[in-house]
């Protein structure tokens, strides 16, 4: 008894506010809303923009084949809460380690989910590889024989949202337990923080086999209603990426997908909780692990019952990240795949390629203990002076800004791949140095030196400046004044 007290005092940490979860959820909440309303209105793909936002706009958008593209409406609340999760941690202190922010871990995240979007942008949206099998068979199935069901009802809409849920969910189990599906997926798991920005941490390699899991409701649900309903799930899952929120009324729970249980699903040593929205999916087929649960079965609760459920979490994988090379992080999970490949033993790949971490685990009896002495929680940082990792940020900034604003020009002025890959190419190849930056390489700032000198160049010999353009320029000089100096 007296050990386990002193293990339970050993991890214990003050847990956030109550007002600052309060503020997290009610931003939240009108964040999503936000984007569900202005969505029809402000980014559409394959069609025109609606007068009318929210529900009505949405239905308008459809009737013309086209989806409102609820995420790059999201991008700048993913970013403003980001913002606030960031405040709130300076003024009220972290309640954990993993919830903390990094420079440098931001940075990974944050370029993978920008670079994501730019490939997403170049190669699979021009192909349409994410519909061409649903649509296929929707039309030739379900509308050949009558089984599709109508654009404009909203029955239509709720049905959606919880086959799209439910197909998320097999999508994501099967994530973790298959290897080769796993080595796509767990780079977003790769951080061992936990904290708005980690939820941009996304694959480029996922989006390949995902549609295939949508395909079972292609002989019913209308393609375009698909692909808003698939983004409106997708844009949910941001919030529930933080340690400042404790946890929910138990009816919230008891359904919905909340930070809590998307912290156990983050943790190194287990493999559960892989809803999207809901949490309902988890119970119904055990991979549910509850977080207070696992936690009380090896520790009792503190006297004020503020459990430290966060801290009791390990994030991250247990291949430990080694570089800010995106390139290399996004296929570090590839390696114990490639490597009996490579010396020809052809039964052994076959074997890691079937069989994820989450193989045995998913559905086995699985809990949290609270973590040795010898844990490490945060296994790798940048050795970069602090200037230099704002140097990095600030960098990362201009190139989120242009590449947000190109994102929105290509979805709205349809622009081919060709006309969107040179520009898109250069933003990834500056994302590229900046981990070269953070990785401390020699070769860093001398292509960062180049990169500068070439925009600076480019701007200077355009007929006229673009729109953007001598803000651009002026921070070219003024970082290539600064990386000279250095």
């Amino acid at each position: 008894h007296i050990q386990m007290q002193a293990t339970s005092d050993r991890i214990a940490q003050p847990s956030a506010p109550r007002w600052a979860s309060n503020a997290v959820v009610a931003l939240s909440i009108l964040s999503l809303a936000v984007v569900v309303w202005y969505g029809p209105i402000r980014v559409v793909e394959n069609g025109q923009p609606s007068e009318r936002g929210g529900f009505g706009g949405a239905v308008d958008v459809v009737r013309q084949g086209g989806f409102p593209v609820y995420i790059s409406t999201a991008v700048p609340f993913f970013f403003l809460l980001i913002a606030v999760e960031c405040a709130i941690l300076f003024v009220s202190g972290s309640p954990s380690v993993g919830g903390a922010y990094s420079p440098e871990d931001s940075w990974s995240s944050l370029a993978a989910g920008v670079t994501q979007q730019l490939i997403s942008m170049v190669i699979r949206r021009p192909l349409i590889l994410f519909c061409v099998p649903y649509a296929w068979i929707h039309e030739n199935v379900a509308v050949k024989n009558g089984l599709a069901l109508p654009l404009d009802s909203p029955w239509t809409w709720v049905f959606a949202a919880f086959a799209v849920d439910f197909s998320y969910y097999w999508l994501h189990r099967k994530c973790h337990e298959v290897g080769v599906l796993w080595a796509g997926h767990g780079v977003h798991h790769s951080s061992d923080h936990f904290n708005f920005s980690t939820a941009l941490r996304q694959s480029w390699f996922q989006g390949v086999a995902s549609p295939f899991f949508y395909l079972p409701f292609s002989i019913c649900v209308p393609t375009p209603v698909y692909l808003a309903i698939e983004q409106v799930n997708i844009v949910y899952q941001f919030w529930v990426h933080t340690c400042l929120v404790r946890r929910l009324p138990w009816p919230f729970e008891a359904v919905l997908m909340t930070p809590s249980h998307h912290r156990v699903h983050h943790d190194r040593r287990v493999h559960k909780n892989f809803g999207g929205v809901l949490i309902i999916w988890d119970r119904l087929f055990g991979s549910f692990l509850d977080e207070d649960e696992a936690f009380r079965a090896h520790a009792p609760p503190t006297p004020d019952d503020k459990v430290p459920r966060e801290e009791v979490a390990l994030f991250g994988v247990l291949t430990k990240q080694e570089t800010w090379n995106e390139a290399v992080t996004q296929s570090m999970l590839w390696a114990p795949i490639a490597r009996p490949l490579a010396r020809g033993d052809l039964a052994e790949a076959i074997r890691v390629a079937w069989k994820g971490p989450g193989y045995l685990t998913a559905g086995a009896a699985r809990t949290l203990k609270p973590p040795s002495p010898s844990a490490t929680r945060i296994r790798f940082t940048s050795s970069l002076h602090p200037a230099g990792k704002l140097y990095v940020l600030v960098q990362f900034f201009v190139v989120v800004g242009l590449g947000f604003s190109l994102l929105l020009e290509a979805t709205k002025s349809g622009l081919s791949a060709a006309a969107v890959a040179v520009p898109a190419s250069a933003l990834i190849l500056s994302m590229y140095i900046q981990g070269l930056l953070l990785d401390c390489d020699a070769s860093g700032p001398v292509l960062e030196r180049l990169r500068l000198g070439a925009a600076a160049a480019l701007i200077l010999s355009s007929p006229t400046i673009p729109p953007g353009g001598s803000v651009a320029l002026a921070c070219a000089c003024v970082s290539l004044t600064l990386t000279l100096a250095a």
